[in-house]
């Protein structure tokens, strides 16, 4: 089987290595990729909006199957144009991805359907927003309620900082039309939790919760970023919990698609904050999230490739899924000034130095390779150093001893991921 994964980030860097080893995959290529994937897969420098040379592609390298990292694409329509060619391709239809493009949409989804949510206000315009924020009560949680690559969220405290942000989004544009609507809501002060789950349109799979660390700076300061880390699963969480959150969010948001027509299939990424044992969607992604794919991968035993194609068939109900009994734990390095201004392409040093292994993988998201074929940064989020082990502290102890030897001189990465284990116990 040909396979073509579309993106360039550490998701689908994890999804190559992944589908890679898979007996069903012949050949492997990826749109655009990345330098790291460019070891394992044939990469072809497309623009993925183009969707005219995307298919041309395909039909010129005789391609079974597509995989749909980013969720830009996906809510572009890209599954939809592909099956009309029919071609299979694995991610949710454009109907179905309005989970993600809107979280306006989303919020009255849950109202509807009696999924718990924070209680929140939607706004078109800035002087109605404006004179919501004169009455609520702080802090407040203001979004974007188009994409915005993760960094659409503010937690505000004041109102003169309400009042800058939402200039930014709905005068200034910052995010472009992703501003134009805002939400509101209220904050909920527990324990975010990423509950990723494989749905073919009626049958699921839950894969192992995971926690992403959004904030740019330790101890989860700063502004949010597409993600500085993540790992799994997560022990503190007990089964009573795991089955709350399959039966009153999962199940419902599922059935609740279909009765609409709204018909899912793919992956379901629900942004979950456990208070008191009360669970409460944040947000909905259809795809993947980055860095949570990449320590979801790295304990799956198994086979990916055959996982995705039995969604895609909607046989999900005839598949089982096998993890690793061991912790994984991912670390973002990015170029310094991210999410802000960054420096591009400095020299990125000693990776060959590291030896990858079973316990030990870096993937790759904003690198390239510059004349003298050297690995550059790139991008924002640049590589996702990531390891596992039964020791969740021998799993962090492996990941930074790997870090401490790479050689960048803009490098940046935070210290404390999966802090919270100790937290909690």
């Amino acid at each position: 089987m040909k396979v073509l994964v579309l993106g360039s980030g550490g998701r689908e860097h994890a999804l190559c290595w992944a589908i890679a080893k898979s007996p069903l995959c012949k050949k492997l290529f990826c749109i655009p990729g990345n330098a790291g994937i460019k070891e394992i897969a044939e990469c072809k420098n497309l623009n993925m909006k183009n969707f005219n040379s995307i298919k041309n592609f395909i039909k010129k390298k005789k391609i079974n199957f597509v995989i749909v990292g980013p969720e830009e694409p996906l809510v572009n329509g890209l599954i939809d144009k592909l099956s009309k060619f029919k071609i299979k391709a694995f991610g949710p239809n454009k109907k179905s991805s309005i989970l993600e493009s809107s979280k306006s949409f989303t919020k009255d989804f849950c109202n509807r359907n009696k999924i718990l949510t924070a209680n929140y206000k939607k706004f078109k315009n800035f002087h109605d927003a404006n004179n919501y924020i004169q009455k609520v009560k702080f802090p407040v949680v203001i979004k974007a309620s188009g994409l915005a690559g993760g960094k659409g969220v503010f937690i505000i405290k004041k109102k003169i900082e309400a009042k800058k942000i939402l200039n930014d989004l709905m005068i200034k544009n910052k995010f472009g039309s992703s501003g134009k609507e805002v939400i509101i809501e209220d904050y909920l002060v527990g324990e975010e939790i990423s509950c990723l789950s494989i749905v073919d349109g009626k049958n699921y799979i839950p894969l192992l919760l995971s926690q992403d660390h959004k904030k740019i700076y330790e101890n989860d300061k700063g502004p949010n970023t597409g993600g500085m880390g993540a790992y799994c699963p997560l022990p503190y969480i007990k089964k009573n919990i795991v089955k709350k959150i399959n039966k009153e969010i999962i199940e419902p948001t599922i059935n609740a698609m279909n009765k609409e027509k709204r018909n899912f299939n793919g992956i379901l990424y629900a942004g979950l904050m456990l208070v008191k044992n009360k669970i409460y969607l944040i947000e909905y992604n259809v795809r993947f999230g980055d860095p949570e794919c990449q320590p979801l991968l790295f304990l799956l035993k198994s086979d990916l490739l055959k996982i995705l194609i039995n969604c895609v068939n909607k046989k999900l109900n005839k598949t089982k899924i096998k993890w690793k009994k061991e912790y994984a734990i991912g670390v973002v390095l990015a170029n310094k000034g991210y999410p802000n201004k960054f420096k591009k392409n400095n020299l990125i040093k000693n990776l060959n130095l590291i030896k990858e292994n079973k316990n030990l993988k870096i993937f790759h998201s904003g690198t390239s390779l510059d004349k003298k074929n050297n690995i550059i940064a790139s991008g924002g989020r640049v590589l996702t150093v990531t390891a596992s082990h039964k020791n969740f502290n021998n799993a962090k102890k492996i990941v930074y001893t790997a870090i401490n030897k790479i050689k960048w001189a803009n490098s940046y990465y935070r210290k404390d991921i999966g802090y919270r284990i100790k937290k909690l116990k």
